[in-house]
């Protein structure tokens, strides 16, 4: 079953300057920052007005068949898999976000819902130079769906077939940015752990789950284990997860003794992640595993928090954790 979630994006810096760059066109979205931005005046004397001061310009309303045109003018070379040529007539200044196929791939079809494998690029058109990229890192995971990406990007997105290449185009602080989206895998993300039942052996946390999936743990009596415990409770039927996977996954987080310190069922949303920057217990624990499995694991601080601990788990605490595997590329 497709999960119907909101997520929480936990991507690359290219990501967030996609996803925050391009949101803030609302005037929601304005008084926000000015808020953020204002601060406290000393008081003055009493005297004569000053002259009122003009109102800030507004921008200019959006042209959208001259942006869609101005994109329609800018193409793509270079091999698939590597990074883009962006080849641009300038000057080029959007007025809002627009997006095309620019090359056609061959693969499957990216339906609604799904985690798109997609390598990155962003190019300023005014210094002809490509400002971040994806390539050198590794592919990122994006979410096609509503508030996952901006809406001309998802409409560009869906129905695209792997090995495609999306252009999106948008204007931020006076300036336009172009976005290349190599699309390299796509497949549907999980409501939930799906697969085979496993039986823990005794003196582990026990997990029963509601009848949404969402987990509770009745804590194990005695002292943690010294070292880290894996233990699947549903084996999937998908890929292994790699190394280097990225991961759409719920998961909840307790101390040793059953308190519940992180949950991501109960805020309603799951987490898009690269394993290689989770907690060292996430990465040893998970890779190997397969999509759709859901895992318990029990981390010794050092393979959690360490002795350091956070603000909410204790320093040198063992905690257990509970994941469940939605997606992964």
């Amino acid at each position: 079953m497709r999960r119907s979630a909101s997520v929480i994006a936990a991507g690359t810096a290219l990501s967030l300057l996609l996803l925050v760059g391009c949101s803030g066109d609302g005037p929601d979205d304005d008084t926000s920052a000015r808020d953020q931005a204002s601060t406290t005046e000393p008081s003055v004397p009493a005297g004569p007005s000053a002259p009122a001061e003009p109102p800030p310009a507004e921008a200019p309303p959006a042209d959208h068949e001259a942006d869609v045109a101005a994109l329609a003018g800018v193409t793509l070379t270079g091999n698939p898999g590597t990074m883009p040529f962006f080849n641009v007539e300038t000057p080029l200044a959007l007025t809002g976000e627009v997006a095309r196929v620019a090359d056609v791939g061959a693969g499957p079809v990216v339906e609604s819902g799904d985690a798109v494998a997609v390598h990155v690029a962003s190019f300023n058109p005014d210094t002809q130079t490509i400002e971040a990229s994806s390539y050198e890192q590794g592919p990122e995971l994006l979410l096609a769906e509503p508030g996952g990406l901006p809406q001309a990007l998802l409409d560009s997105m869906l129905g695209a077939q792997v090995g495609s290449r999306v252009l999106f185009g948008a204007p931020a602080d006076g300036h336009t940015t172009i976005y290349s989206f190599e699309i390299l895998g796509t497949g549907p993300v999980f409501e939930r752990a799906e697969g085979t039942a496993v039986t823990p052996p005794a003196g582990l946390p026990v997990v029963t789950l509601a009848a949404d999936g969402t987990p509770a743990l009745t804590p194990a009596e005695g002292e943690p284990p010294a070292g880290m415990v894996v233990q699947p409770l549903i084996t999937g039927a998908g890929d292994p997860v790699s190394a280097d996977s990225w991961l759409v996954v719920n998961s909840s987080t307790w101390l040793w003794d059953g308190t519940e310190v992180f949950s991501t069922w109960q805020g309603g949303t799951t987490t898009v992640m690269r394993l290689a920057d989770a907690m060292t217990g996430w990465q040893e624990g998970l890779a190997g595993q397969t999509i759709g499995s859901q895992v318990l694991l029990v981390l010794p601080p050092d393979k959690a928090f360490g002795a350091e601990g956070t603000e909410e788990v204790p320093a040198g605490s063992t905690v257990v954790v509970v994941v469940d595997i939605l997606a992964g590329m």
